[in-house]
């Protein structure tokens, strides 16, 4: 019986394991490609009582804008589709993404800063805020080396050699030759605000300055976070960007040494409207993300399950995949747009949490 028995046990796993859905991979129009097991709707936590309306609206929105030619019978079926929920379940496949077999991942957050600048330098306004050096080039690795995918390189002549561009610490030292968009009266604010990608500036002149990431400097980005923690400066626990901020303020003689050693620096455009992705759409609180292109296409939806970073409660949502950044790495990670003002930044700067991440994707584009 003893022998049956365990026959039987094993038979029975064996069929478990075999139902388990198998890894899947999809390759976009763009050349992301990703990796997770398919799953039906029902496995997604809190799906029944997800607001489908509001991220069909914001799809609609970037349908409009047409930024994603391969969305576009997606967005022809959210065009003619009365029941988003039923849209969003008639039109796609969640696939539960994990990275090297670990499927929870990082969700942080992001928000358009207020800062605050004048078009002429002044003793308090001293700050500049540069858009892209003239003489900074880019070198488009993926048409000599198609598998390379969108890496590119930057850098500057030095005689007939092309060598890497200036980092944070230079830039600071010399300047660089580039249009100054304004000059700002925090370099603290003006380090947060290449963090973030993009903010508001009200000019001591009047009006207000759309600004948003336009080129960098190729540097790689280095958490100041990070290194306080591992100095000591500010408790793991403790770390967020207000803790940071006050640390720098209350610590003048080592803010240079901090905010210079991570050798990133970020070059802006104006904008005619506020925060806007590396998609070319503006973004909408909670429902913009930003991932890493390269393994999440641009434009597609995205599920996530996370924790408010106030009350911890569970967070959860539809968004777009509309944004990037140079510390958003990998497949189960995410940067959540938390919008505008001070409310945003109160959470954004606090946003750390475990993700569980599905992506939507097209039944067109499932082999």
């Amino acid at each position: 019986m003893r022998k049956i028995r365990f026959f039987a046990a094993v038979s029975l796993l064996s069929v478990l394991v075999g139902c388990a859905p198998e890894q899947r991979c999809v390759t976009s129009a763009d050349g992301a490609r990703s990796c997770g097991k398919f799953v039906p709707f029902s496995a997604l936590p809190g799906w029944s009582g997800v607001q489908a309306e509001a991220a069909r609206d914001v799809l609609l929105k970037q349908c409009s804008a047409k930024k994603v030619p391969a969305l576009e019978k997606i967005c022809t079926a959210a065009e003619n589709s009365p029941d988003a929920r039923a849209f969003f379940e008639t039109n796609f496949r969640p696939m539960r993404l994990s990275e090297k077999g670990e499927a929870t991942g990082l969700m942080t957050g992001y928000y358009e800063p207020l800062l605050h600048g004048a078009l002429r330098r002044s003793g308090r306004f001293r700050y500049p805020l540069y858009a892209p050096p003239k003489d900074l080039l880019h070198i488009e690795l993926s048409k000599l080396y198609p598998d390379l995918g969108h890496r590119c390189l930057r850098g500057k002549l030095e005689g007939r050699r092309v060598v890497p561009y200036l980092s944070r610490s230079q830039i600071n030292a010399k300047g660089v030759d580039a249009d100054v968009l304004c000059w700002l009266d925090s370099d603290i604010d003006r380090f947060f605000l290449h963090v973030q990608g993009s903010g508001r500036i009200a000019l001591e002149e009047g009006g207000t300055l759309f600004v948003g990431h336009t080129d960098r400097n190729g540097h790689p980005y280095r958490s100041i976070g990070k290194l306080m923690v591992e100095e000591g400066l500010i408790p793991r626990e403790k770390i967020s960007l207000q803790s940071i901020k006050a640390w720098l303020e209350a610590h003048p003689e080592e803010k240079k040494r901090i905010l210079e050693s991570n050798p990133s620096y970020i070059f802006f455009g104006t904008r005619k409207q506020g925060a806007t992705g590396t998609l070319g759409v503006e973004l909408t609180p909670m429902r913009s993300v930003a991932v890493d292109r390269t393994k999440i296409p641009l434009g597609w939806p995205l599920f996530y399950d996370a924790a408010d970073p106030v009350s911890h409660k569970p967070l959860r949502g539809l968004a777009l995949a509309q944004d990037t950044g140079s510390a958003i790495k990998g497949q189960v990670r995410a940067d959540l747009f938390w919008g505008h003002g001070e409310a945003a930044e109160a959470k954004a700067g606090r946003m750390k949490s475990p993700l569980k991440l599905w992506l939507l994707v097209p039944k067109d584009a499932v082999e």
